[in-house]
């Protein structure tokens, strides 16, 4: 759970925190504020760098302490997470907040007794911590108490679940209900909010009952994106819905549609594009001899339903490394995908992301690396000139780069989808075919970092920005 006074949505936040450093340059309050906002705008390096900014001047600052937990664990670093997590317990032991990341970081590692402890720990301080009701909620799921699980979500949000954002027009504001998950996993939606234009309540429809009042809204934009991990979300969001007369952005059965393997069954015969066989199955049956009965063949990848940004998500190359494999995935189901390997004659991987927006095809991003699982974050992107020219490329004029046969593909994937706001992660194979690696409403995408060497993202980045934008006030005046 992070700890924030706000959300960020764009620079103009950071140039009015900077000049109000600038008058008080040793305000710890104000350097933790400037780190949240370079963690909202997507700049993992130098947000990190902040949070560590923080700490040298108060090594104990809660804030500093989860926030940066939390991030360098979901960039691959757990064991990190989990010491600052601990690090903030040690300093704040009847904080809520601290025994509930901790627990968490203790579930993602599979010490389910040890996570359940924490959960209870803060609940025992504030019976009626969000976060806390809502981490046994996942410690159930985890378990395979699918029934327990829901209860709990239930009385997490029984007492709340809407909370209004702040406003800072000047005019009446366009009212945005911003439907979100109790399990996580939602579309990356703040940079789209702006809070002089709109004033934004958030709503976890875990907590929607028959007769919940609705907050006043003028449009519906469903983030729950994860039709994996969220499904009872969805489920409730579609009642939700039923009792508002405003338009809706991705309505949830669209979502729904968007599990992993239906979305590959789904997208398998358009022309022009190749889906690597996905199947989703009970963790136990993964093992080499009933995979060798149904066909299957080594490399392939194993990955837990319900999560992003390459977490839980392996590569298996031979029948020897499965076993392994599968113990280190959460859940009872795992997916079971076919390996495309698309290196380059150079070894390079390409992953593209354009987005679906109002029904328009928009560039995203390229990330060239080495490895085979390729995240931007994680890419070579800063250390070689070439990929930045070959990106900026792509962004200048995808059709060009990627050719008629993959834009033509692309845009019957977009309307295979049927997302107000969604997209796609892909490469393209020697023959122009667009080879899919996901497909749904969660790509996110972030402010590129200041400084020449990104510029040439910008207008991309604007061009998403401005037709989100225009689409929730479209729908609104409908």
């Amino acid at each position: 759970m992070r700890i924030a006074s706000r959300q960020y949505s764009d620079e103009r936040h950071l140039v009015e925190l900077d000049g109000r450093l600038s008058a008080a340059p040793d305000s710890v309050d104000l350097l933790f504020e400037r780190a949240c906002c370079l963690e909202d705008l997507g700049w993992d390096q130098p947000a990190m760098q902040a949070y560590l900014a923080v700490l040298k001047a108060d090594p104990r600052h809660l804030g500093a302490l989860t926030n940066l937990g939390l991030m360098v664990g979901q960039r691959g670093d757990p064991a990190t997470g989990r010491a600052l997590f601990t690090q903030a317990l040690t300093h704040h032991p009847r904080a809520p907040v601290a025994h509930v990341n901790l627990g968490q970081a203790l579930l993602d590692q599979g010490e389910v007794v040890s996570a359940e402890a924490q959960f209870e720990a803060a609940l025992a301080i504030d019976p009626e911590f969000v976060a806390a009701n809502r981490g046994l909620a996942l410690l159930y799921e985890a378990r395979g108490d699918d029934e327990r699980a829901q209860r709990q979500l239930e009385r997490a949000f029984e007492k709340q679940a809407a909370w209004t954002l702040p406003y800072t027009g000047t005019a009446p504001p366009l009212r945005v209900l911003l439907l979100v998950s109790g399990r996580g996993a939602d579309v990356v939606t703040h940079p789209f909010l702006d809070d002089r234009v709109m004033q934004t309540t958030m709503f976890v429809p875990d907590g929607f009952r028959n007769g919940t009042v609705l907050p006043e809204h003028d449009v519906v934009f469903n983030s729950i994106g994860d039709a994996d991990r969220a499904r009872s979300s969805l489920e409730r969001a579609r009642a939700l819905i039923a009792q508002s007369p405003a338009a809706v952005i991705n309505s949830p059965q669209s979502v729904l549609a968007t599990a992993r393997d239906r979305t590959a069954e789904r997208l398998a015969g358009i022309d022009g594009t190749l889906v690597p066989r996905t199947e989703r199955w009970a963790r136990n049956d993964v093992v080499p001899e009933k995979l060798a009965q149904r066909g299957w063949t080594f490399p392939l990848l194993l990955r837990a339903p319900g999560y992003q940004a390459g977490r839980h998500f392996e590569r298996v190359d031979e029948p020897a490394g499965l076993a392994a494999a599968v113990a280190r995935l959460p859940g009872k189901e795992l997916f079971v995908i076919a390996f495309a390997d698309l290196r380059a004659t150079d070894g390079s991987v390409r992953k593209y992301r354009v987005l679906f927006i109002d029904g328009k095809l928009y560039p995203v991003h390229l990330a060239i690396g080495q490895a085979w699982k390729v995240h931007y974050f994680s890419a070579d992107m800063t250390e070689r000139a070439d990929y930045r020219a070959e990106e900026a490329r792509f962004l200048g004029d995808c059709g060009a780069v990627l050719g008629t046969r993959a834009m033509t593909a692309l845009a019957e994937i977009g309307l295979a989808l049927g997302l107000d706001y969604g997209g796609i992660d892909f490469g393209i194979d020697a023959a122009g075919n667009v080879v899919v690696f996901e497909a749904n409403a969660t790509m996110a995408v972030y402010l590129p970092p200041a400084g020449e060497m990104f510029a040439y993202r910008r207008p991309a980045y604007g061009a998403v920005v401005a037709a989100v934008r225009a689409m929730i006030g479209d729908r609104a005046r409908r």
